[in-house]
């Protein structure tokens, strides 16, 4: 096997007991499977699945089963896998792609399917250059996690203290493109746990309210908000949205404005995303494109749009 020919496969898993739209779905599966030059099949637990698929392809017929991320998913899907020949693969959600290496190691968090699939692919190819007749969980081992997770994300080496000991000095903080905080920032699902509570003390408590009892162990340096809500099972845009309007009413800064690019909207607030087309506002093909732009060309008003967002982030 080399990184050339290496196919994807993406499986559909329901959500128990929803049978409204399963039939009309899995038939566009196959039509669709068709037109990508893939396969349709049944695993052994008759999920639906799509396989023989090339990189470049994966992208496209996500979009054409809407299954792109924010949102857009049919009612009846819980989750989406894409799957490699390895042991790698990406889980999507309606709000992004959670990358595993083996069973069950989290590796990246990717919002896009054509990030994650680009993710998988790297992973993929350092592995097929390097590996000697190892299989890939042993590889990872000998490679060393960090150091292999750091050379495919192109991140900082990894902590000198081994792969035993997170990397929490410095600006990295042992995970994948860790933005900056500082006090002032409003808290995003990539932000590191410890990070939080060291520019923000007082959202411990909040945190613990919520049940993270990562929230003061050795976990939390290497551990993101939103690997954190998901290990417990919690809603991380409710717990974003929470921190946010306190930090918004602390420093007198409104949670969002004309400036606010549609890219940040749908990374933190995705529940917005309803709002938004309810005023007709169109999603643009770059996701840098601030709000305001957005309803000059819906010709929305920019400030019925904002009134309209804080009142679903605040439940009123």
């Amino acid at each position: 096997m080399t990184a050339d020919n290496l196919s994807f496969s993406l499986e559909i898993d329901y959500i128990p007991d929803e049978t409204a739209g399963r039939s009309e779905f899995e038939a566009k599966m196959k039509q669709t499977a068709e037109e990508f030059h893939g396969f349709y099949t049944l695993d052994k637990d008759h999920r639906p699945v799509i396989a023989g698929l090339a990189r470049e392809d994966v992208d496209k017929l996500l979009a054409v089963l809407g299954l792109s991320a924010f949102g857009t998913w049919p009612a009846c899907i819980l989750t989406v896998t894409i799957s490699t020949p390895l042991p790698l693969r990406a889980i999507g959600m309606s709000d992004g792609w959670d990358i595993y290496v083996g069973k069950k190691t989290f590796f990246a968090f990717a919002q896009f399917p054509a990030d994650a699939v680009n993710i998988l692919m790297k992973a993929c190819t350092y592995y097929l250059d390097r590996e000697t007749y190892q299989p890939l969980e042993e590889f990872v081992k000998e490679t060393g996690f960090e150091n292999f997770r750091n050379a495919v994300l192109g991140n900082e080496p990894a902590s000198p203290f081994g792969d035993d000991v997170p990397n929490y000095y410095g600006s990295s903080w042992g995970a994948p493109n860790v933005p900056p905080l500082k006090e002032g920032d409003f808290v995003r699902p990539e932000h590191n746990v410890m990070q939080v509570i060291e520019v923000y003390p007082e959202m411990g408590p909040l945190l613990m309210e919520y049940g993270m009892s990562c929230v003061g162990c050795f976990v939390s340096y290497d551990e993101n908000i939103w690997q954190a809500a998901q290990a417990h099972g919690l809603d991380v845009f409710e717990i974003l949205g929470e921190m946010n309007e306190y930090l918004s009413d602390k420093y007198h800064k409104p949670l969002l404005t004309g400036e606010t690019p549609m890219e940040d909207i749908l990374t933190l607030y995705p529940q917005l995303l309803s709002v938004l087309q309810e005023k007709g506002l169109v999603m643009p093909q770059d996701m840098k494109t601030p709000l305001g732009t957005l309803c000059e060309e819906a010709h929305a008003d920019l400030q019925d749009v904002l009134d309209a967002c804080g009142k679903k982030l605040r439940k009123e």
